[in-house]
């Protein structure tokens, strides 16, 4: 499964804005700044059901994701298809076990729950009248995020530039054509490495550009201090 494109709100340049009210603030010195960000990062997933335009954050509720491409699954549950305009939603319902920075590593650690991940796409063989679904259920996941820093009017702007994310659910489920009872029989053998290295690169992509978007608006210092 490639994915094209993910997210279309891209951020060319760095400007510093306000942190929106109802996110909460934590300071990088205080001593329980591991608790207070885990807290933060928790309040502020779940309300990203509502896009926040003044930090370029969209609507993650679902998504849009433009164009992607299923290579999934050996005989006798093989696929290959291409689908364009789907909505991958789940990501405001994240449990979040861990939200670390490392300032002096220049590093974010993520670890937790998604209950339920779902990829819906139209069905080209039905005009778009029918949809094929995979719902990820029970989804673990962790994530490494690498920055740097970049200095403007005095304030200190981050910019993701590396990651690698691992997920792992505990059942998928597929509504794919003619195949169903097929594929959900053999749903360990569809959702096989291939595919599963696909959706993780989905996922990591569309995070590292959610982070890019939201700390090219909001300084470090504004975020922290």
């Amino acid at each position: 499964m490639r994915a094209t494109v993910v997210v279309c709100l891209l951020v060319a340049s760095c400007a510093g804005v306000t942190l929106p009210p109802n996110f909460q603030k934590c300071n990088r010195n205080q001593p329980d700044l591991k608790e207070c960000l885990l807290k933060a990062a928790q309040n502020g997933i779940s309300q990203l059901t509502r896009a926040y335009d003044e930090v370029n954050i969209p609507n993650v509720h679902p998504l849009n994701v433009s164009e992607l491409f299923i290579g999934a699954g050996v005989d006798p549950v093989a696929v290959d298809k291409e689908f364009k305009g789907c909505k991958l939603d789940g990501f405001h319902n994240m449990n979040v076990d861990k939200f670390e920075f490392d300032f002096e590593g220049k590093t974010l650690t993520i670890a937790g729950t998604f209950p339920e991940q779902t990829l819906e796409c139209p069905d080209e063989f039905t005009n778009g009248t029918e949809l094929v679904t995979i719902v990820l259920k029970n989804v673990t996941f962790s994530g490494l995020f690498n920055y740097e820093e970049t200095m403007k009017d005095g304030k200190t702007f981050i910019n993701f530039v590396s990651s690698k994310i691992n997920i792992d659910p505990e059942l998928a489920v597929f509504h794919f054509d003619f195949f169903d009872e097929v594929i959900n029989d053999n749903w360990k053998e569809f959702f096989n490495e291939e595919m599963k290295d696909d959706y993780v690169d989905v996922v990591n992509r569309t995070l590292v550009q959610l982070f890019n978007n939201f700390f090219s608006k909001v300084s470090l210092e504004e975020a922290f201090d």
